[in-house]
């Protein structure tokens, strides 16, 4: 037989009243709060064998996984021996009291060395320049709120008109007030990409310029950029499909004769063209082209095609409501030819243009989108991301893909999501 009293159970007791057991019998001990067997239960169990007891119960201190306060565990762990270690790291916005975004704690007699609690951050007050006036006006900042900047005494702002607070801070950086601004000349050329809309020999401040990448390409980065006081916003980057198989068949892709162009011509002519191949074309004299200069391959089909329209027989576009807060009031008496711009506000926002193009604006003159969709500040420059400075504020839904400098990798998200006014889902380059 076993008796109880052969054993001791340091921070540990026998569950059961009888005190002495037969051979091959089990019994049960339980160790105190706070404590667990080697296998990390609270209960366990020992055998009376001829020699004796099977084994020397043991109770180990330990450690629940505790409850974190705007922060989340980095192991996978439930329980914890004495002198383990426990990392821990803040939810997005927030911060320990020392200004730390990740801790540790260790598993003591006592329990936790410490509490893994992380606090909301805040962004300071900007020093803003005497013309600049922001709003709303608080005394502090929190992670995700943002701030709208106007000029006073009727300045022009040179810059993003709104900025919001991010983990890192404030971004983008803020505007400045001047008395005249420059226009800028055509935009910039993509590697790999190109202008999206008709292309003008000049254009305004704060006009706005939209990219898209050839077929087989991606872009990383802002597809808008901005002209602000005589110079472009950063370019976006247009970057090779990883994907060898659709290079491969989208490679295979060839598209047979180019589609013919009335009272117009080709520029150059190559015998076989492969999928994303462009060609140029021309209108002869007397005619104006209308529509994309260029057409593409794209698996095995050519584009839409250009028009070349008479340049007699061009339409004129009609006056619009919306044009009647710019220039002379007797606008509206008349008729705007062909290729002639035109600028408009909408309430708020930036001023927009837009180009008559054989009888009708292009892209529509209208305030509808706005009066519906919430618009997010210009996006933030990730820290240790490529440059994509921008002026350019973006409207709910969209989104931008980010791209790390060498030598880091792209945490959590690949996305910035502009969602009721703030950018979310902020990537990491780490």
């Amino acid at each position: 037989t076993c008796s109880k009293s052969d054993i001791q159970i340091k921070n540990g007791f026998f569950s059961e009243s009888t005190f002495t057991y037969s051979l091959n019998k089990q019994t049960q001990y339980k160790c105190k709060l706070g404590y667990v067997t080697a296998g990390g239960n609270t209960s366990g169990l020992i055998t009376c064998l001829q020699s004796g007891w099977s084994m020397q119960p043991v109770c180990i201190k330990s450690c629940d996984m505790p409850v974190f306060e705007n922060a989340r565990a980095r192991s996978d762990g439930t329980w914890f021996k004495l002198n383990d270690s426990l990392d821990y790291e803040c939810l997005d916005g927030h911060e320990s009291r020392d200004g730390h975004t990740t801790g540790s704690i260790v598993c003591g007699e006592n329990g936790w060395s410490g509490k893994p609690a992380c606090y909301e951050r805040e962004c300071s007050i900007p020093q803003m320049e005497n013309n600049l006036d922001a709003n709303p006006k608080r005394d502090k900042y929190r992670f995700g709120d943002v701030l709208k900047f106007s000029c006073i005494q009727g300045l022009i702002m040179v810059g993003a008109d709104s900025i919001q607070c991010y983990h890192f801070g404030w971004s983008p950086n803020l505007p400045t007030c001047k008395g005249q601004v420059k226009s800028c000349a055509p935009p910039p050329q993509l590697l790999s990409g190109e202008v999206k809309d008709t292309q003008r020999e000049e254009y305004g401040h704060s006009e706005v310029v939209e990219y898209v990448c050839n077929p087989g390409f991606l872009m990383k980065g802002s597809h808008k950029i901005q002209c602000v006081d005589g110079h472009w916003t950063a370019l976006p980057v247009c970057i090779g499909k990883v994907l060898k198989i659709v290079i491969f068949k989208e490679e295979k892709s060839t598209c047979g004769d180019i589609p013919e162009l009335d009272h117009g011509y080709v520029n150059h002519s190559a015998p076989l063209y492969h999928h994303g191949d462009l060609v140029e074309f021309s209108c002869r004299e007397a005619f104006t082209m209308i529509g994309p200069r260029s057409v593409t391959c794209i698996h095995g089909k050519w584009t839409q095609p250009p028009q070349c329209i008479a340049t007699e027989e061009l339409k004129k576009c009609k006056w619009l409501k919306i044009f009647a807060s710019e220039g002379n009031p007797s606008d509206k008496k008349i008729e705007f030819d062909h290729n002639t711009s035109k600028s408009y506000k909408c309430r708020k926002s930036e001023y927009k243009h837009s180009i008559c193009i054989n009888g009708r604006w292009d892209p529509e003159a209208t305030c509808k989108e706005e009066a519906q969709i919430q618009s997010c500040p210009p996006p933030p420059q990730i820290p240790n991301s490529r440059n994509m400075t921008t002026t350019v504020t973006y409207q709910d839904g969209e989104k931008i893909s980010i791209l790390c400098q060498e030598n880091y990798l792209l945490e959590d998200e690949e996305e910035l999501v502009c969602k009721d006014g703030r950018w979310q889902s902020i990537p990491r380059c780490i």
